[in-house]
Order: structure tokens, then C-alpha cells, then sequence
């Protein structure tokens, strides 16, 4: 049996697991320190109001019913690539024959003076959960309601959230019989139009949409610094106690730590060649390889599709290639 061991338990390492099941001779070993596999693209749901499951499924229930799979409940500390062994917390390794790294990426707070410490997000179902109680908390509160509820970032999620936390926010007054005020929600936007990274026309017809909604939106503005109740923009304070980060990711820090073992590009991802490969037993896919397109889950399925294809292949290649050696013997 070939010891196939992935590690990171979202679109890319999951689907590696899935595509592996029916390969003969092949173990398969998932190694993960979230033991949820989160839907990035619903979040913004959960966070106003839906359903935890909508977005986000333990990752034991999606590969339970595969033959030779395991899971493990872990964080990846260390790897020697000579020796082909993946250390995890508590000191335990894992020999393999072949190791797939999509362990993600990270918020990135850019430096910003109290981001990270004042900020909200909604990266992870755990920081979703935060984000609700303070809502409730904060709108229940003798101060009453914020004035300002503030969204950082005008990608997909940020737009999203944008436009669906009014509503979400009404129902919490209802829920509680508070009288609604005048509640004003604002997204700010580093660059010159929200969906910066997606045609014109879609940037347009969204920045109608949430006007339309109410939603105030603030392009070519830069965050300099957040405190408990207030937000310094392009000089300016906003008065908050709300500020939902959605922008800024970086690589794994994973990587740079153990950068002995990696080849980096400027922006700390891992490079690798043609098949995704950085020696002939390791495989870096995802938002951790530098490659064109990172960051989509299209991306991060189509190189466990092409990874697992490949490591199928090499494993029954060398399995009629040992066959045919022991018929000549």
C-alpha cells in the first residue's frame, strides 16, 4: 500500500481524498486542524442569520464512507522532505509516499494599527459565531445600536455581506422589540471600484444594487488605523464599534517558518513545477502554489483533480513495472 498524506481539509485536500478512494494500493491519511470543511461563498449567509450546515459540513461526514482513509484532527508543525515525514502537534510523524500541502491561507491584517484586535470577520464558522454575538450584544446594549456598521473590503464577500446584513439586522430588532433607528452601513474599498477583480459591468451593476439597498460605498479609500469605537479612513473618523474585515489574505505561515524546506516567491508562495510537484514525492496545490488563478476554489478543484489523476498513475505504473520485473526473474 502507497501512503498518500494530505494535509488541509478544504476544496483542494478533500477532493484529493475523494478521487483517491477507489485507487488500489493506495492509503490515504487526512490531516486537517479544522475539523469543519467550510463553504467560503456562503458564509456571508451564516453570518446574517442562516444555517451553520449552509456553510459549513464536518469533514469527517464527507469522507467516512471512503475505503483506507483516515482522519486526523491536527496541525502539521513540520516536514522533512528527505526522509519524507510530516510532523504534526503532539510530536507525531507520518511516513509518506506521497504528501499533497493545501493547508490555505491567512487573514492579513496588513499591519494596520488595532485591526486585528478591534476587527470582525467571517473567515471560519468559529469567527461567524463571534461576529452574530456581537450583533445581538451590541444591539441589545444601554448604548442602543452602532451608527455605523462598517465592511472592509468589496471583493465577493464583502459585497455579499454588504448586502444581505440589513436585513439581518432588522431582524435581529424584531426579534428583540428594539425600536429600529437610522442604521448605516458602509463598505469601504481600497481601489477604484467594488469587484475589483472582475469585469466593468458586473463592478457597476453591484455598486447599483447596493445603493439601492442602502448600502454606502466608499471606493479609493485606505484603513489606517481601528480603536473600540472608531475607524480611521483616509484621514477620517468613523464612529463604530462594528468593523467586519473581508479583505487581505496571505500564504500559510507554515511555510515561511519551515521555508528550509521550500522554494518562495515574492509573496510567500510555493513554487512549484508543471505537475504541481517540488520533488518527486510532494505535491503543493491551491492558494499555496504560485500559480496563475490562485485564490478560487475552481482553481484549488481542478489541481486535486490533476493531482490525484497523477499520483494514480504513478502508483499503477510502478506496480506493473515491479509485475513485469518479477515475470522476468
Amino acid at each position: 500500500m502507497k501512503h498518500v498524506v494530505i494535509v488541509g481539509g478544504g476544496f483542494a485536500g478533500v477532493r484529493v481524498a475523494r478521487r483517491l478512494h477507489n485507487v488500489p494500493g493506495v492509503k490515504v491519511t487526512l490531516i486537517s486542524d479544522q475539523t469543519e470543511f467550510r463553504y467560503s461563498p456562503a458564509l456571508y449567509r451564516t453570518a446574517t442569520g442562516g444555517l451553520r450546515r449552509v456553510s459549513t459540513i464536518p469533514v469527517k461526514t464527507m469522507i467516512s464512507h471512503l475505503p483506507d482513509t483516515e482522519f486526523v484532527s491536527a496541525r502539521m508543525t513540520k516536514i522533512n522532505r528527505e526522509k519524507r515525514i510530516i510532523t504534526t502537534t503532539g510530536g507525531k510523524n507520518y511516513h509518506y509516499d506521497y504528501a499533497v500541502l493545501a493547508i490555505g491561507v491567512v487573514t492579513s491584517y496588513f499591519n494596520i494599527p488595532g485591526l486585528e484586535q478591534f476587527s470582525y470577520s467571517i473567515k471560519s464558522a468559529h469567527e461567524v459565531e463571534r461576529l452574530k454575538r456581537h450583533l445581538h450584544e451590541q444591539m441589545t446594549s444601554r448604548e442602543g445600536p452602532d451608527k455605523h456598521y462598517v465592511i472592509v473590503g468589496a471583493g465577493p464577500t464583502g459585497v455579499e455581506l454588504a448586502a444581505a446584513l440589513g436585513q439581518y439586522l432588522k431582524k435581529i430588532a424584531k426579534k428583540h422589540r428594539i425600536r429600529r433607528s437610522r442604521l448605516a452601513i458602509e463598505l469601504i474599498e481600497a481601489a477604484d471600484r467594488v469587484l475589483p477583480t472582475m469585469a466593468p459591468g458586473a463592478s457597476r451593476r453591484a455598486h447599483a444594487k447596493l445603493r439601492r439597498l442602502g448600502v454606502k460605498v466608499m471606493v479609493g479609500q485606505k484603513v489606517e488605523a481601528a480603536t473600540s469605537n472608531a475607524l480611521k479612513v483616509s484621514g477620517r473618523m468613523i464612529p463604530t464599534h462594528t468593523v467586519i474585515w473581508t479583505a487581505g489574505v496571505t500564504n500559510n505561515p507554515f511555510f515561511k517558518r519551515n521555508n528550509a524546506q521550500f522554494e518562495l516567491d515574492k509573496r510567500g508562495k510555493v513554487i512549484v513545477g508543471k505537475q504541481l510537484m517540488i520533488d518527486q514525492h510532494t505535491y503543493v496545490i491551491g492558494d499555496n502554489a504560485a500559480i496563475e488563478f490562485g485564490g478560487l476554489a475552481q482553481t484549488a478543484i481542478k489541481h486535486a483533480n490533476f493531482v490525484a489523476k497523477h499520483i494514480a498513475r504513478t502508483v499503477r505504473y510502478k506496480h506493473t513495472s515491479l509485475s513485469l520485473s518479477l515475470i522476468h526473474i
